[in-house]
């Protein structure tokens, strides 16, 4: 279901759709031949491919080509043959596989511009993919991280008798500095991996039942949109992405002791400015919901 609500200073859509769970994991449909990839699998190689891009600076699919695969490449009289794998990768219609072997492509590409794996091997991709997490999974996941975010998510020293530091509370300054980092940072990956820790971390807020944690994950995605909009890498896939990872980070309504409503906003219009905004839409959409 889509709700418009219009304002004064903006247009909220409220999206709240339960059933959305069967299409973010169903794949595409199949037609003769090979089957195809998973639409989170085709965004997740798009991804990579712009991140492999980004890394390298080289200009084009055909120039990545060249640089890795260019003993595939021939040049005849009137044309050259080559096999446009790299092409496939930008647009999706070819996936990698991820299998040890001389022309495994993610580790061809990380070999020549190291980094760039991450895009491919992030959990992000298997939190698309509905796959399920506990408590100790999504710590492991976080920790893989860009370390300038695992620096942010974890205390600097294990605890006594402990092997690794411990996930640090996530709080009103927390969310300054990922959200600091997904806009200001020079690093794409670290700038990716901010997001990336929001999801993980909406997640969690799922697996602990922390509607705390989870109202701060509501205003972080809010708030590191517009800045990753305009990022190296994601600038060329968000607007596939970023509606994804919206049904992962939904607000939390409580309309009864036992009910719970999840439903995340889309605003149009006027750019939202979440310290400011939120708490008012907030209230808005909780009236709106006993006040139908």
């Amino acid at each position: 279901m889509t709700i418009l609500i219009p304002t004064t200073r903006y247009n909220i859509r409220i999206f709240s759709t339960p059933d959305q769970t069967s299409m973010l994991q169903t794949e595409l449909p199949r037609g003769r031949g090979r089957p195809k990839a998973h639409h989170v699998d085709q965004l997740r190689t798009r991804t990579w491919f712009f991140g492999v891009l980004h890394v390298s600076g080289l200009p084009s699919a055909y120039a990545i080509e060249m640089r890795l695969d260019g003993d595939l490449v021939r040049k005849r009289d009137v044309d050259v043959a080559r096999p446009r794998k790299w092409d496939g990768y930008k647009k999706g219609k070819k996936v990698p596989y991820d299998k040890p072997g001389p022309r495994n492509s993610i580790t061809q590409a990380e070999a020549v511009f190291p980094g760039t794996a991450r895009w491919f091997r992030s959990p992000l991709w298997s939190v698309l993919r509905g796959d399920e997490f506990n408590q100790i999974q999504i710590e492991e996941a976080l920790r893989s991280l860009d370390p300038v975010v695992v620096s942010l998510l974890f205390e600097n020293e294990p605890s006594q008798y402990e092997d690794q530091p411990r996930l640090a509370p996530f709080d009103h300054g927390s969310r300054r500095l990922l959200t600091t980092i997904a806009d200001k940072s020079p690093s794409a990956a670290a700038r990716f991996d901010a997001l990336v820790a929001m999801v993980l971390l909406a997640k969690l807020s799922e697996a602990i039942s922390s509607p705390e944690l989870r109202e701060l994950i509501a205003q972080t995605f809010a708030e590191i949109q517009e800045p990753l909009r305009k990022s190296p890498v994601l600038s060329e896939v968000y607007p596939e992405l970023f509606p994804l990872i919206r049904f992962h980070c939904r607000n939390w309504i409580h309309v009864a002791t036992t009910q719970r409503m999840e439903v995340s906003f889309a605003i149009e219009g006027e750019a939202l400015k979440p310290n400011e905004a939120f708490s008012e839409l907030h209230a808005m959409l909780v009236n709106w919901v006993e006040n139908p």
